[in-house]
């Protein structure tokens, strides 16, 4: 239960510590919601959800030039600035039998966008074994706006085998995504990463490390099985 994230904020600092992301993503965030939680290095943006178990949470590295263009329930939006332009990233989070919201999904059409979460979207053209309604709709939104996934070659949820947990976009070249074999959620923790190159030129040059990296944290139910 996401409620956990209150009791276990050890459990995403050692996942942080460990990956080092520029960008994390936490999705159905429940009670802590209401809470000011805080990471090392980290800037938090936090937006409720429609229940008790919704809410995302956006942590970025605090050398990161970002801010809030867009909130909606289960939405959170920001402006990033990179060497080349500024560039959208959204978390989302779909609760269980209901669809996408397309009319807040089609502001960002004509824009640059990342949009990365759990969807609760299953489809077998991303390598669902079964077809639920919320995945036909967003496979005819894709197809209609041109847009396109970014998504993990394998399960992201360990109750029901189904991609659901990805990223949407105007433009997936040279994404690379890998699902991680960590935490006690019942979905895994995923890493997104590009060749987008940040304006931050003295944190690259100290690492050698060019890469964007996004990591998206999903935590829907979150330490369920750990709570019990």
């Amino acid at each position: 239960n996401v409620e956990g994230l209150n009791t276990h904020v050890a459990d995403v600092d050692l996942l942080i510590a460990n990956h080092q992301p520029n960008i994390c993503i936490l999705t159905e965030i429940g009670a802590a919601i209401r809470k000011q939680i805080k990471f090392p290095n980290y800037n938090t943006i936090a937006q409720h959800g429609t229940n008790a178990f919704g809410g995302v949470i956006i942590l970025y590295q605090q050398h990161l030039k970002c801010k809030i263009i867009d909130t909606e329930a289960n939405f959170l939006m920001i402006e990033l600035t990179t060497n080349s332009e500024a560039i959208n990233i959204g978390a989302i989070y779909v609760p269980p039998n209901t669809l996408p919201p397309f009319t807040l999904l089609a502001k960002y059409h004509n824009k640059p966008f990342y949009i990365f979460g759990d969807f609760n979207a299953k489809h077998t053209d991303w390598g669902c074994k079964t077809t639920n309604t919320s995945g036909s709709h967003l496979r005819n939104w894709l197809e209609s706006t041109g847009n396109v996934m970014i998504t993990p070659t394998k399960s992201t949820s360990k109750r029901s085998n189904a991609i659901i947990d990805f990223g949407i976009t105007h433009n997936a070249s040279d994404w690379t995504s890998e699902v991680l074999n960590e935490g006690t959620s019942d979905h895994f923790p995923i890493i997104f990463q590009s060749s987008i190159a940040i304006n931050d030129e003295n944190v690259f040059r100290k690492t050698n490390w060019k890469l964007f990296n996004f990591f998206l944290y999903l935590v829907h139910e979150y330490w369920m099985s750990a709570l019990g």
